[in-house]
């Protein structure tokens, strides 16, 4: 029964759908070559790259892999959580033990054939068995980009001891849409997960990192056609590469995705990764480990032929500071010639606090252990809930592009947008003001509000950010003043390709308060992109404007007839000379709805007078107190 229950739990497990990225070489067509990187092959024709046997047509075979052949290709993913991959790999020839295999980044499959293996199925140049079978793996994978290698541990060339492949196919299980980042397909365990930033899975640049030690250049190389930031010749002994990541979002926990190349002949040496300059990740390469492979070409003069072991980091550690220092390293004692390390597919994320949390201890509104001005942190135990609340009388003036079916206020105007004049697009299930090749370069969407009296304003919408921006800024204006600003882009990860042109979108949530009493309220929403809007370009969602209304002061006048010297009385004032106001008060305006109560003796007792209508000209009190109970002005005078 055990046994039944754990086939259950798998299958409840993997009843997603897989979705199909990628499917090529069931025929012979060359163009399926377009994007892959093949070494070492005996093929001088794109065409002799495939090889026919029975009807099948196979990448590879007698006239193309053979000893030192290895075919490469990178492939960007959206979020996701497993990778599957079928494929038929097939023999051709004498092998005498040899393995065939392919990485999938760190995963690797290998099979060993031998020259009795297999039928004369089809005629080969040096007319052996040829063998093939069909192979279907799943693997846990959740890195942005995927690498894979085939390859051989074949001694002999291509007509006498060869390999292939056909019918390949790629899968991935996506993420819930809700999270950049996951492990399985349950959004409440990665939806706090916030993208801060990405490096080396599109281009292999600086990106910011500085190289410290007896390298100070961040370098590049390219091992089996596949792009790595450091690699033979750069990172070698005593190299780190680090790199400051500030203004991050309130947070509790950081995690880092990446891969980690070890090239060539390490003994016993570690890899290291640190943060804020504390050590949090370590693992230890062997002199001779199993699994390895030649990869990446040695490097002349001086290089050697080691082998290479391609390590997954995806590691989380607690963290609330607001910057965090990231440091890659190796204890390594060579020359980065014979020994050397490499880096690709850096993520950083931060698990993010709560709603208006300046600090927590963890996702929920309960882990919350300070707020951001001016949200104040309720205490359970008085019974009115937990997390941050915004204090005050607050109303919802508008709430707009919301859901699919609305239709933009008229008020709304975009200068230098394109494709207008409607500037609604649609991305994926999410519709848009604004958007691919609506609002890109130079683009400002514009909003006049006119107000009812208030003293503070709340604005919230989700910036979005789609395609590829380049370290730009997208922010907010309110009459003229930055009141929001965002960076997006040099190496922001994104969440996923789901509309416009070649780039992942992402967003950020608006949420801010702000004084304001003026009666009118000019918003302007921009960028600083540099790009044509099929490019890069930015859009918005879900916009709210909220007011506070004004407090409902008592006016108090010296003089008759609301005239003389006046001052406002908002709060509880039990003292009145002592607050320095004049002691003579000639008339009173009372807000609509509320209650002047007057005292003839301090601290509120005595007889009392009470006003709930405008008091023109008073003759026969001089005031002293004051209070205020909720709508109610306690006024204590003397007769």
């Amino acid at each position: 029964m055990k046994f039944i229950a754990l086939a259950m739990l798998v299958m409840l497990a993997t009843s997603q759908e897989f979705v199909e990225f990628y499917s090529a070489f069931s025929n012979a067509d060359v163009g399926q070559l377009d994007g892959w990187t093949i070494q070492g092959q005996l093929a001088k024709a794109q065409a002799d790259n495939f090889f026919t046997c029975s009807d099948a047509a196979v990448l590879g075979g007698p006239k193309a892999f053979g000893k030192g052949a290895i075919v490469t290709r990178q492939f960007q993913l959206p979020p996701h959580f497993q990778i599957k991959v079928q494929v038929e790999v097939w023999k051709f020839d004498a092998w005498d033990t040899q393995r065939q295999f392919f990485y999938l980044d760190n995963y690797l499959w290998e099979t060993m054939w031998t020259g009795s293996d297999g039928t004369k199925r089809c005629a080969t140049p040096a007319g052996g068995n040829v063998n093939s079978f069909s192979v279907d793996q799943t693997i846990t994978h959740n890195h942005a980009a995927l690498f894979i290698a085939f390859a051989s541990s074949a001694d002999k060339a291509a007509d006498k001891m060869s390999w292939g492949i056909r019918k390949l196919k790629l899968s991935y299980l996506p993420c819930p849409a809700e999270c950049g980042t996951c492990l399985g397909p349950d959004a409440i365990v990665c939806q706090m997960w916030v993208p801060v930033s990405s490096s080396w899975i599109k281009n292999v640049d600086a990106d910011g990192w500085i190289a410290k030690g007896s390298q100070t250049a961040i370098k590049s190389s390219t091992c089996a056609g596949i792009p790595i930031i450091g690699g033979p010749g750069n990172f070698g002994n005593n190299v780190s590469i680090q790199k400051i990541f500030d203004k991050l979002v309130p947070h509790y926990r950081i995690k880092v995705i990446a891969q980690f190349w070890k090239i060539d002949n390490w003994d016993n040496d570690n890899a290291v990764l640190s943060i804020d300059n504390q050590e949090k990740w370590k693992q230890n390469v062997a002199q001779v480990e199993d699994k390895e492979y030649f990869i990446c070409d040695k490097i002349s003069p001086g290089g050697v032929d080691g082998t290479e072991k391609v390590i997954n980091v995806n590691f989380e550690t607690p963290h609330n500071y607001g910057a965090a220092l990231v440091k890659w390293t190796s204890t390594i004692k060579k020359s980065s010639k014979q020994a050397s390390w490499g880096i690709r597919q850096f993520q950083l994320y931060v698990a993010q606090c709560s709603s208006n949390c300046a600090t927590c201890t963890g996702p929920s509104v309960e882990d919350c252990t300070a707020c951001v001005s001016p949200y104040v942190l309720l205490d359970p135990e008085d019974g009115n809930g937990s997390g941050c609340v915004l204090k005050g009388d607050w109303v919802e003036f508008t709430s707009e592009f919301q859901g699919a079916g609305w239709t933009a206020n008229a008020d709304w105007k975009v200068a230098d947008g394109k494709n207008g004049p409607d500037f609604t697009s649609q991305c994926g299930e999410f519709k848009f003001f604004g958007g691919f090749d609506k609002t890109g370069k130079d683009a400002k969407i514009t909003r006049k509000f006119n107000l009812p009296p208030h003293k503070r304003i709340r604005i919230s919408f989700e910036a979005w950010k789609i395609d590829n921006w380049n370290g730009e800024d997208y922010f907010v204006k309110v009459d003229g003043l930055n009141v929001w600003q965002r960076t997006f882009g040099f190496g922001d990860p994104g969440l996923a390709d789901i509309c416009g042109g070649d780039g992942f979108e992402n967003y950020a949530i608006v949420d801010f308060v702000i004084g304001h009493e003026t009666p009118t309220l000019d918003l302007l929403i921009s960028t600083t992109i540099g790009k044509s809007n099929d490019n890069a370009s930015f859009a918005l969602k879900g916009f709210k404007l909220y007011y506070e209304k004004p407090d409902a002061c008592a006016t108090l006048y010296t003089e008759c007839n609301y005239t003389g010297k006046s001052f406002n009385m908002c709060e509880d004032l039990p003292n009145f000379q002592l607050a320095k106001y004049p002691s003579k008060i000639k008339s009173i305006q009372v807000p609509a709805g509320a209650k002047v109560i007057l005292f003839d003796e301090m601290d509120y007792n005595g007889k009392t007078i009470e006003y709930t209508e405008n008091q023109k000209c008073i003759e026969e009190y001089q005031y002293k107190f004051l209070q205020t109970n909720s709508q109610s002005y306690v006024l204590t005078a003397n007769n």
